[in-house]
């Protein structure tokens, strides 16, 4: 009989210890409620406390940073594009007394935040335009100019692409104004503030993904097909306007250079040409009969080639020089010119 005593009353204090007692991990937070009441101050240090069995009841809440994981939704954009953004979040729980009067459960938690933060992305993106929701920044255009104005030679490059911007055919290029990391932000500021009152710390908001209707992608495929045909003929024609002011620039040099150059190599050719007729009338005209024979021969090598047959009398004008007679009277060789006699029709 004693024995079952004893062991009942064991079971009896091992049951009271296991009801009065609860283990809180790490990782975790209690908030112990009396009838439906919150009692006491959370419990959120690991270790093991105590409790009044079967009338106080522990609940148990996570510590640890949670993850929010939006549903893809259709947003129309102030440029009216429709555009699926999925958003996830980062939250853990604050205060855990806050969280237990304004939720009491993980499920309707996540269904305020739900409304909280999807109602963020909403406002966020629908009073922005699509390439703020796209894109961060207008991060190509900056370094351009940045390139640009690290070197001299740049500042042409920084007028052209200044002009390039502001030009009629690419003044309709989607530079960002807020950028997709600004409206996180915004969004991450609204929906923290909403979830602060509930007891949620909103550890970050973020855009995981942005894709379109199959009608918007195509007609956003066209417009970048478009906006990049516009932007290379721009290109192009302030690469060959640049060319046309080089080459320009070149013939202006060119001429600047090589004008004195070929004056001056006129002149000595001139120079030469008046000493070196001087030292042939000088040569020549010490032997006037030997200067008429050297011109015929002359005329004979350039007249005739190889190839060429000629039959004609030998008292033709022509061959005059190569078959009359050395000890005839020569007549005045002005009289007769070998050059002129090349003028009469050779038989052939």
């Amino acid at each position: 009989m004693w024995n079952v005593v004893f062991f009942l009353i064991v079971a009896s204090v091992g049951v009271a210890i296991r009801l009065g007692t609860y283990v809180v991990d790490e990782g975790t937070q209690v908030v112990i409620t009396q009838f439906g009441e919150i009692v006491g101050e959370p419990s959120v240090e690991p270790g093991i406390y105590f409790r009044i069995p079967l009338i106080q009841e522990a609940h148990y809440l996570e510590k640890r940073i949670e993850t929010w994981q939006g549903y893809i939704d259709y947003i129309p954009t102030k440029d009216r594009q429709y555009v699926a953004v999925q958003s996830v979040a980062h939250w853990r729980i604050e205060d855990p007394i806050l969280y237990m009067e304004a939720l009491g459960s993980k499920e309707l938690a996540k269904s305020r935040m739900d409304s909280i933060i999807n109602g963020a992305v909403k406002d966020m993106v629908s009073t922005h335009a699509m390439v703020d929701t796209i894109r961060n920044s207008n991060r190509i255009v900056n370094e351009r100019q940045e390139a640009a104005m690290r070197s001299e030679e740049g500042m042409a490059q920084q007028t052209g692409l200044r002009d390039q911007l502001k030009h009629s055919v690419t003044s309709n290029l989607e530079l960002v104004t807020t950028g997709r990391e600004h409206l996180t932000q915004k969004m991450f500021a609204e929906s923290s503030a909403e979830l602060h009152k509930l007891g949620i710390d909103v550890v970050g908001v973020f855009v995981e993904r942005v894709s379109y209707e199959p009608e918007v992608e195509r007609k956003v495929y066209e417009r970048m097909i478009s906006e990049r045909n516009r932007i290379s003929e721009r290109l192009k024609s302030l690469g060959r306007g640049e060319r046309e002011r080089l080459l320009g620039q070149l013939a202006h040099d060119s001429n600047a250079i090589l004008g004195p150059a070929i004056q001056k190599a006129e002149i000595i050719r001139g120079e030469a040409d008046s000493a070196a007729l001087e030292m042939y009338g000088e040569a020549f005209g010490q032997d006037p009969e030997f200067y008429n024979f050297w011109r015929s021969i002359q005329a004979y090598r350039s007249s005739l080639s190889h190839s060429t047959t000629i039959i004609t009398s030998t008292e033709s004008n022509y061959y005059r020089r190569l078959f009359e007679d050395p000890n005839k009277s020569l007549p005045n060789p002005r009289s007769i010119n070998p050059a002129d006699a090349l003028t009469s029709e050779p038989t052939e």
